[in-house]
């Protein structure tokens, strides 16, 4: 599961996300019907290797089972995150999930001081550009 920040950003990653790769996609986010919500949800559920693109409508008091990743794209207040990771492995197979954090250097603070309680590790991330050393995104994810 990739959480994102805005609906319109959801919108934006899926379509790039699906431009780009051979996996399935679905996207959940409030631009989206009811309608159109449930039946995602269902597909998220029930295929297998699949990725889904949500905003804050899957956030809370939904149970998907299985999820092995949840990314947090982008901060949220430390509440909704800790709640976003709830995603990962909660069906009863046994699966073990994690959770990253991807924000820009520039959100490095909500890392360093609105969950810096929490087990979170540092990993840089490197922006491959001519000298291939520029750092550009802090990932930071609970285990």
């Amino acid at each position: 599961m990739v959480f994102c920040v805005a609906a319109q950003f959801t919108a934006f990653n899926a379509d790039l996300f699906r431009a780009t790769n051979n996996i399935a996609t679905v996207e959940m986010h409030s631009r989206k019907s009811q309608e159109y919500r449930a039946r995602a949800a269902k597909e998220f559920i029930q295929w297998k290797q699949v990725v889904m693109f949500t905003s804050d409508v899957s956030a809370r008091g939904v149970d998907y089972p299985d999820v092995t990743l949840v990314l947090q794209v982008g901060t949220t207040e430390k509440e909704p995150y800790i709640h976003r990771l709830g995603r990962t492995a909660r069906g009863s197979s046994g699966v073990q999930g994690r959770g990253m954090l991807i924000t820009s250097p520039q959100e490095k603070w909500f890392v360093m001081n609105q969950i810096k309680e929490l087990p979170v590790k540092e990993v840089p991330w490197v922006e491959y550009a001519h000298d291939h050393s520029v750092p550009t995104t802090i990932h930071a994810y609970l285990e």
